[in-house]
């Protein structure tokens, strides 16, 4: 039987510093992937939620003009699982069949945050990998809106208000958008209305904009 000899004298096996080398080789690697990762999960989250916040308002619009009834988007920019000021935020979905909010929107925020009769969906910011809350990173910014919205400035929500910020949104049957500061008052000036998604590492956020006669909603990530 023949015998293999190594040409280089060494044996096949791997010395504790070749071992070493190579762990923290993979060790960097690995890092480096957890980060790429996480990132883009950040990037995920926040569109996530951008999307299920058009398309809860675009359907709002939808709804009350086939159905021949108001229907509310209610916004909570700091509410969250465990109670109204230790969160990210929250936004739920609100059948108005019988018009009982018309007249009196303040009953808009005594509803329960919960998915039941009038209340169709509700949305926690935290939920979306603990990634996005409503916030505005450039407050105040003018030019990130484009046409038929240039010339807004950037705000968390526009129309909230109040020490536990709050507002609502409410489209009608003839497509028009009306909106509810947080002392239960129609806002004076319901031209355009603004508000903003934005995620924990202050990085990227949406800006979303609604023109209150036509109803019309758009969306930008600057």
């Amino acid at each position: 039987m023949k015998t293999q000899v190594n040409p280089t004298g060494r044996s096949a096996g791997f010395t504790l510093l070749e071992m070493v080398i190579v762990l923290g080789i993979v060790s960097v690697v690995t890092a480096l992937s957890m980060a790429a990762y996480d990132a883009v999960g950040r990037r995920g989250a926040l569109q996530s939620a951008a999307f299920d916040m058009q398309g809860v308002l675009s359907a709002a619009r939808a709804k009350a003009m086939s159905r021949g009834f108001p229907v509310w988007v209610i916004l909570y920019p700091t509410a969250g699982r465990a109670g109204m000021t230790d969160g990210q935020g929250a936004f739920m979905q609100v059948e108005d069949a019988a018009g009982a909010h018309v007249a009196l929107p303040e009953g808009l925020f005594t509803l329960p945050m919960e998915v039941r009769r009038t209340v169709t969906a509700l949305y926690y910011l935290e939920d979306y990998s603990k990634h996005v809350r409503f916030s505005a990173l450039t407050p105040g910014l003018v030019g990130a809106y484009r046409e038929p919205f240039a010339g807004m400035t950037v705000q968390t929500c526009s129309f909230c208000s109040g020490g536990t910020p709050r507002g609502a949104v409410g489209f009608y049957p003839d497509g028009s958008a009306h909106f509810v500061g947080g002392d239960g008052l129609y806002v004076t000036n319901p031209l355009k209305q603004s508000l903003t998604l934005s995620n924990l590492d202050q990085r990227m956020q949406y800006l979303f904009a609604i023109a209150g006669p036509s109803g019309y909603l758009a969306s930008f990530s600057p």
